[in-house]
């Protein structure tokens, strides 16, 4: 019965090293901490407790009960962890622009979007400063966006604004989705999401072109591009030497 003892010391150990990385894994995808990290150390508390109760008189009979216990406990931790990560990288903001290659390939292009991110640059320029990246991917009836914004010198924003505004289909001067969809004959475009702050609006210098179909508002239907539509296209301040890539999926 020693044997147990130990075993279970052991496993408690090995549980508490799984609960800090789990930790870690958690931090990564949501950028906080909360008390709810405390759910990673479940099986390390059950471990624990199994050899504390192992230690007692009739050990025989509290091995016979802990043992399924600790199974069905660690069962529960491993069931609910799996729905936990899954919910977190469904719903948290990405925002490591070394992931920005990777989410353009694994989500957007095998999701038959590539022709959403087709203009974006790949890779990001080397000469590309102070670079933001934003991406969530679509959850329940949530929208997917992916946005890279950076600087870059006046030259190559200026060659930048000439070739998209052949590409654009129609273009808006500052403000966000909201704003241009309820123009008449209005587009969907995105929102400022790598500004650096809570205002997701883009300031008056900013041109936000669009290169999707625009249909005449004798030609539109109710709702039609709020259900299940797509928007795609570029932003630019040249007074702040910036241009802004975007795509929208909903």
């Amino acid at each position: 019965m020693k044997i147990l003892n130990r075993i279970y010391l052991t496993l408690a150990l090995v549980f508490s090293v799984l609960g800090i990385v789990q930790c870690f894994r958690w931090h990564e995808c949501s950028g906080t901490i909360t008390i709810g990290y405390l759910f990673n150390f479940l099986p390390t508390g059950i471990f624990l407790i199994a050899y504390a109760l192992g230690r007692s008189v009739r050990r025989e009979v509290v091995h016979a009960i802990v043992i399924p216990l600790c199974l069905l406990g660690v069962g529960f931790w491993g069931f609910f962890t799996v729905i936990i990560e899954e919910f977190l990288r469904e719903t948290t903001e990405v925002t490591n622009v070394r992931k920005y290659e990777t989410i353009l390939s694994d989500y957007w292009i095998s999701h038959g979007a590539g022709n959403l991110v087709g203009h974006f640059p790949r890779p990001i320029p080397s000469d590309a400063e102070d670079v933001h990246f934003s991406f969530l991917p679509a959850f329940l009836q949530g929208g997917a966006h992916v946005q890279l914004r950076y600087r870059a010198a006046p030259a190559v924003i200026s060659e930048l604004y000439e070739q998209f505004s052949g590409e654009k289909t129609m273009s808006f001067t500052g403000g966000d989705i909201n704003d241009h969809m309820n123009l008449k004959e209005g587009m969907p475009t995105t929102f400022f999401y790598t500004s650096g702050s809570k205002n997701h609006r883009f300031p008056g210098d900013y041109e936000i072109m669009i290169f999707d179909p625009v249909l005449l508002e004798a030609d539109r239907q109710p709702g039609f591009y709020w259900n299940h539509g797509r928007s795609h296209g570029v932003a630019i301040s040249k007074m702040r030497n910036e241009i802004v890539y975007w795509a929208e999926s909903w």
